[in-house]
């Protein structure tokens, strides 16, 4: 045992002094990496689509509430991630450095969701409300953040090679879209298909728990981690404070923070879904027809995004797709209440999505490799942490702000009939916030021109010239 130990660390250090040469990732590695996602939805987007609806018409929450409830979760949730970032890079086992978090998470993250959509019916609203809070604060603040930082960072850890690395970009959110689509289509069908009520909500929660689980520890037991940065001194616990310091150092990797911020902030779409198609199309199963032309699109063309992405370049080609993304957007403020426009304006809108879904795990893990280069200081954990800190945050206040903004529209749980003052609240968090947020990206991409330094650096890394070793002059051409 200790021959395949020792055997073990000489290759994952052969690795990591030659991190140009990682091989070719296999597609059957990189479908089992993506699997991992496919898990995760049925936590994370099942709590972020239909928490709040089930939280108001089911255990009788107020919107306001539970906004306020996910908000303070998830500012915890932002420094648990960076937490968690040092502890992955601290990580040293035989079986890697993220792996194990993720394995070791993933049943724990099915319980917790299932008990998130099971609030005791014998609590009263003091009790409803700690339960939901105690609950979603494990899952948000703890096993989330350890399971999600550590997969995130297994694209750093995987390969060094660009498009290898935008294919498991494009392979994740394939399963991850594939999740999102069939949960927003069919959670309202099968709550329906099992009584409804509470006793429709515990059936699918069971059901998506295992959904969580079992794929998670697929990934996290069978892929493998190549690309591991050493320190010098390998006995030295790479500490928190020299991490943060070099991490905020560095304008990339603000950018690529606020960059996952405006990503996530964007998806307040998400969270209006459910009462958009309930509410101004009077039909909630219509959710599943929005969520298909939102999601398909993005299924589809996620196949075909490394090769664009070859082919012009990982920023050009997201920017050139945020300018689609916009137009579209546009259209379906034009077609806010016709069905079949909204559609078709929300699909346009989906493909020019596309392309920087694929690239952000792509453009995080460039950014720890220019952080490495830089500092000297291994990252790869910490620098998922961050940007996921960025995505928790948002999503926190993408949840909190569909919240407020049914509270302060006025909107009545279970009422047919709601106020103007609520529907513009929801055709603003629908359509008018996210155009918004697509706008801000784009200008956030337009920074991020780092593309035509990554061979040189590479090279660099390649070499062993990092920190005060490296060429300095590079990045000022």
């Amino acid at each position: 045992m200790e021959n395949v130990k020792q055997e073990f660390h000489g290759a994952e250090q052969l690795q990591a002094s030659r991190p140009d040469k990682t091989p070719k990732l296999k597609m059957t590695e990189k479908l089992t990496f993506g699997l991992g996602d496919f898990g995760a939805n049925y936590s994370w987007t099942f709590i972020a689509s239909f928490i709040t609806i089930y939280m108001t018409d089911t255990v009788g929450i107020s919107a306001g509430i539970i906004g306020t409830i996910i908000l303070l979760a998830r500012i915890f949730d932002g420094f648990s991630d960076i937490f968690m970032g040092t502890i992955i890079d601290n990580t040293n086992t035989r079986w890697g450095k993220a792996k194990p978090w993720v394995f070791m998470t993933a049943p724990i993250l099915g319980v917790l969701t299932f008990m998130l959509f099971n609030v005791p019916g014998m609590f009263g609203q003091t009790g409803k409300i700690v339960y939901v809070f105690i609950v979603y604060f494990l899952i948000s603040v703890i096993f989330y953040t350890a399971n999600n930082v550590a997969y995130s960072s297994l694209t750093s850890f995987m390969t060094t090679d660009e498009k290898g690395r935008v294919s498991l970009g494009s392979i994740r959110f394939i399963f991850a879209n594939v999740a999102v689509l069939s949960i927003t289509t069919f959670t309202t069908i099968l709550v329906d298909a099992f009584g409804g009520g509470q006793q429709g909500w515990t059936w699918t929660a069971a059901i998506y728990g295992l959904l969580c689980a079992v794929p998670l520890m697929i990934t996290g037991w069978f892929v493998k981690e190549r690309n591991v940065a050493e320190k010098k001194d390998k006995e030295q616990k790479t500490s928190f404070v020299p991490i943060m310091k070099v991490l905020f150092s560095n304008k990339y990797f603000i950018l690529a923070i606020v960059l996952y911020l405006l990503w996530y902030l964007r998806q307040t779409e998400t969270g209006a879904r459910i009462y958009y198609a309930t509410y101004i199309f009077d039909n909630p199963n219509v959710m599943g027809i929005l969520s298909t032309a939102s999601l398909l699109p993005l299924i589809i063309g996620l196949f075909f995004a490394p090769q664009i992405v070859g082919l012009y370049g990982l920023r050009k080609s997201v920017n050139v797709g945020l300018l689609v993304s916009v137009l579209g957007t546009g259209m379906m403020i034009f077609f806010s209440e016709n069905l079949t426009g909204l559609v078709v304006a929300t699909v346009i809108n989906a493909l020019g999505l596309v392309l920087l879904q694929a690239g952000l795990s792509a453009i995080v893990a460039d950014v720890g490799d220019i952080v490495y280069w830089e500092s000297g200081v291994p990252v790869q954990g910490s620098v998922f942490s961050l940007t996921s800190a960025g995505m928790k945050i948002g999503q926190g206040l993408t949840a909190a702000l569909v919240g407020w903004a049914l509270q302060l529209g006025g909107y009545v749980a279970n009422s047919a009939i709601q106020p103007d003052s609520a529907i513009f609240a929801i055709k603003s968090m629908f359509i008018y916030f996210p155009l918004v947020m697509i706008v801000l990206m784009f200008i956030v991409v337009l920074l991020l021109n780092y593309e035509k330094f990554m061979p040189q650096i590479r090279e660099e890394i390649h070499e062993g010239r990092v920190g005060e070793d490296r060429t300095k002059y590079i990045m000022e051409k």
